[in-house]
């Protein structure tokens, strides 16, 4: 003998004979616990920030849970750049290269909340997910024309060295319990000279990343 059940979306339990003052929670079980683990990925970065430079990079990270909502994070960037279009036309209808400030490289060191996890369920399989936030800093590697971009003789780079205040917030994407994907939006702040003109005047800038990443924890 074999019995079948069907249910379907309008098949609802009555939930009429509980008591209607009180309300009905329930408490999941958390997948993939992250308390005594550690983990590493790899990321592409892509710059958000610079009229005059197409800016890329790759990520390398690596951190430590030392509870469950608590992490120490170590983080290094990579940047590539190149000039667009726009510093193009600059050049070629003022005769005169416009004032760049691009970044080079970056090590940093992150205090990383996570208060938040939840999943998605689509095409009938879960996927669990964290929200996690970062505030760090480091050294802020960049270079720019700052004292040649008033004369259109020369287009000269230096390197400057920033400490700036960092703040990130990520998604992370469980594959399996070893695996994740992540999408990460990184804010680099600092003071520095932005006026070619008055170069002993300093303001506070911004330089943002978005970045994608593949990891591993365990």
């Amino acid at each position: 003998m074999t019995n079948t059940a069907l249910a379907g979306e309008d098949d609802l339990y009555d939930f009429l004979w509980l008591d209607p003052d009180k309300s009905v929670y329930v408490l999941q079980n958390k997948i993939y616990q992250k308390n005594k683990t550690f983990y590493a990925d790899i990321g592409y970065v892509n710059a958000l920030s610079g009229s005059f430079q197409d800016t890329q990079g790759a990520q390398l990270k690596a951190g430590y849970y030392f509870k469950e909502e608590w992490a120490i994070e170590y983080n290094y960037i990579q940047y590539a750049n190149s000039n667009n279009a726009a510093n193009d036309n600059v050049e070629f209808v003022a005769e005169v290269a416009p004032f760049v400030r691009r970044p080079l490289n970056s090590n940093s060191l992150f205090l990383i909340y996570s208060p938040f996890y939840g999943k998605i369920n689509t095409f009938n399989q879960i996927y669990y997910f964290d929200v996690s936030f970062g505030l760090g800093t480091g050294t802020y590697n960049m270079e720019s024309n700052l004292k040649t971009a008033t004369d259109p003789t020369q287009n000269k780079f230096e390197t400057e060295t920033y400490t700036p205040v960092q703040v990130k917030a990520t998604t992370k994407i469980h594959l399996n319990k070893n695996l994740h994907l992540g999408m990460e939006f990184l804010s680099t702040n600092f003071q520095a000279e932005d006026d070619p003109s008055d170069q002993n005047k300093k303001t506070w800038t911004r330089h943002n990343d978005i970045i994608f990443s593949i990891g591993v924890s365990f």
